[in-house]
């Protein structure tokens, strides 16, 4: 009975993600995002058709109707199945690599009591919260470089750059594979970072939370955050975009244009891009186009769901093939 309750809240659960805050399309961000989107049709402060009425400009029919987005609403719930069975778990299991590297620092060094003590808890609190943000935000920023400099990762990321419109719901058009090894590299090196801080600091820290969620996460994923997969632009003053990662950047990072290739992998922070040299920092609007440049052998890539789960794997066989991996 509890295996058949556990399949049945997994079926369920494509339908619960609006309703958890720790996914980037909880009803809250969406409708903080179309708050903050009309208040810039309402300024003209961002790129329209002037002809537009508001729920035209929102929601645009040859976007919200283009053939990748009714291929995304059906992977959708493919790949919220895999995170529920699969992902999830495996972050869980993960996590514990904190205490494996606070015991393994103990083991080396005799010590087994923090060697930093403060007495403020509030203040901890904050600085622990900070120092996750940034150990999370560096691990997502290394992934994603990777996963477009080596070959058999961008074959993986190719299917979330292949999306030819952008929508909220492209942060979901992630190969299951990817989905894996991102999150399973972001939570090794967060565990193993809060490991670090622990041995120092003593295992009583605790993270700051809203809603279950770190309070710099929901506070990002509250302020915008899903105007990044969109076709609104909004770009912040050349200052603030060499610190946080803008709605404009990330649409950058998936133009189509060769002079936008390999930039702002951040996703948080923009100050790790401008560190490697990979920051783009536009002065002005820019109109773009999304997508992949496909050639002949990926023509059905594109819109179907059964090719953005294959297709991986078939390019990697061709690739170890002719010796190119």
């Amino acid at each position: 009975m509890e295996t058949l309750n556990s399949i049945f809240d997994s079926l369920l659960y494509p339908f619960k993600v609006p309703f958890l805050a720790s996914s980037q399309i909880y009803w809250l961000y969406v409708l903080s995002t179309i708050v903050l989107a009309t208040i810039l049709y309402i300024l003209g402060l961002t790129n329209r058709d002037k002809e537009k009425n508001l729920l035209e400009y929102l929601l645009p029919k040859e976007i919200y109707l283009h053939p990748a987005s009714i291929t995304l609403y059906k992977y959708f719930f493919l790949i919220s199945f895999f995170q529920i069975l699969l992902v999830v778990p495996t972050i869980v299991f993960l996590e514990k690599f904190a205490n494996i590297a606070n015991q393994i620092l103990i083991q080396i060094t005799g010590t087994n009591a923090p060697l930093i003590i403060t007495s403020h808890q509030l203040e901890q609190k904050i600085i622990f919260s900070i120092f996750v943000a940034l150990l999370g935000d560096f691990a997502n920023f290394l992934y994603h470089y990777l996963a477009h400099k080596v070959p058999v990762l961008w074959e993986f990321h190719k299917v979330h750059h292949s999306a030819e419109v952008i929508t909220p719901l492209t942060v979901y058009r992630i190969h299951p594979i990817e989905m894996l090894l991102g999150n399973a590299t972001i939570a090794i090196i967060t565990s193993l970072g809060t490991g670090i801080w622990m041995y120092f600091f003593g295992t009583e820290m605790k993270e700051i939370l809203i809603y279950g969620v770190s309070f710099e996460i929901f506070i990002f994923y509250l302020a915008g955050y899903n105007l990044r997969h969109s076709h609104i632009w909004l770009a912040y003053p050349q200052w603030i975009s060499h610190i946080f990662i803008s709605p404009a950047q990330h649409q950058i990072h998936h133009s189509v244009d060769p002079k936008h290739y390999d930039k702002n992998f951040g996703y948080i922070f923009g100050f790790w891009d401008w560190i490697f040299g990979s920051l783009y920092v536009p002065s002005n609007y820019e109109k773009l186009n999304f997508g992949l440049l496909i050639s002949d052998g990926e023509s059905n890539f594109l819109n179907s769901v059964s090719n953005l789960l294959l297709h991986p794997f078939r390019a990697i066989w061709q690739r170890i093939s002719k010796n190119l991996v």
